[in-house]
């Protein structure tokens, strides 16, 4: 009869109703959707003041092996530090419950890596001249001077190996073109697993003779006396002094890149892709005697790899 069809056609819409909200809430909020390695480079401009100085020594387990700078010309200055950075990662795509699709433009990303090269870097010199002798001549030529020269130059820069964990979430342009570009926003934090300062000590003593009876002229120009120097003691060391404590790195970045998949037809390759990645941002370097360092942060990732399914 009708009634008996309209309900059973009614029973029927309400099984698929109930089986597709269902299916729809079974859905998985996230899914992995890509894999991916990179290589790249990462650096910090950092300051190296003589309280940086002083903050390293006092950091080290041998502060005994750091000269007093005091009377030490230097080559302190701003300087770019830099640190290798191979990294690997996992791409999560999250599932839109309003579209009722994976939103393939955003992406959450996983990371782990390594970096490895050095932050801080002091170097400190001294030159100290003191006459030795005199000769004279005895057929009445100019006096030849000799002073004894000492020139002492004092290294040292941190090295640190440490292994990181990223988190950052990206916005895509059309991920169904071949090519699109990303940005979003990361952050990292790093532990050192091996921290250290190398130490190199140089020192050279020499003569150097001031004789006034071997000008050096060309064509009526003066240019001055002749110096001659004598290699005397030449001396040179290094060694590296292990760090009393844990340093901690936290990295804040904007990543900016640009994604190529290499085919849009062949079985295999559609999924693969190169990306290259710029990410600037600012890191906090915590050392062992609680001294928090904030760095303008530069990093690169020149050449990627990922699959995507």
């Amino acid at each position: 009869t009708m009634r008996k069809t309209a309900a059973l056609l009614s029973f029927i819409l309400l099984v698929n109703f109930v089986d597709a909200q269902d299916s729809q809430q079974k859905k998985p909020g996230l899914i992995v959707t890509s894999f991916s390695m990179s290589m790249g480079f990462a650096g910090v401009l950092s300051g190296n003041t003589i309280e940086d100085y002083n903050s390293l020594k006092n950091s080290v387990a041998d502060p005994g092996l750091f000269i007093d700078p005091a009377g030490y010309n230097s080559n302190n200055y701003t300087a770019f530090e830099g640190n290798a950075s191979p990294k690997i990662s996992l791409g999560i795509t999250p599932y839109c419950k309003k579209r009722g699709a994976y939103r393939y433009e955003r992406e959450i990303r996983i990371g782990i890596g390594t970096n490895f090269g050095t932050r801080r870097t002091f170097d400190y010199y001294k030159h100290t001249t003191f006459p030795a002798d005199t000769f004279h001549s005895v057929s009445g030529n100019p006096d030849i001077y000799a002073d004894s020269s000492i020139w002492e130059e004092h290294y040292y820069t941190e090295q640190f190996v440490d292994l990181n964990f990223s988190l950052s979430f990206l916005f895509k342009t059309d991920t169904k073109k071949r090519v699109h570009l990303y940005t979003g926003a990361g952050i990292e934090y790093g532990i050192a697993i091996r921290s250290s300062v190398y130490v190199q000590d140089y020192t050279d003593r020499s003569l150097i003779y001031h004789d006034e009876n071997n000008v050096h002229d060309n064509n009526g120009e003066y240019y001055g006396y002749y110096w001659s120097y004598w290699n005397g003691d030449f001396s040179s060391s290094n060694t590296t002094i292990n760090m009393s404590g844990t340093t901690h790195f936290l990295r804040a970045y904007i990543p900016m890149g640009i994604n190529f998949r290499i085919s849009n037809n062949n079985s295999f390759f559609k999924h693969v892709n190169i990306y290259s990645e710029f990410y600037p941002g600012i890191e906090f370097q915590i050392i062992s005697n609680d001294k928090t360092y904030v760095n303008p942060y530069f990093g690169l990732a020149v050449v990627g790899l990922s699959y995507k399914w």
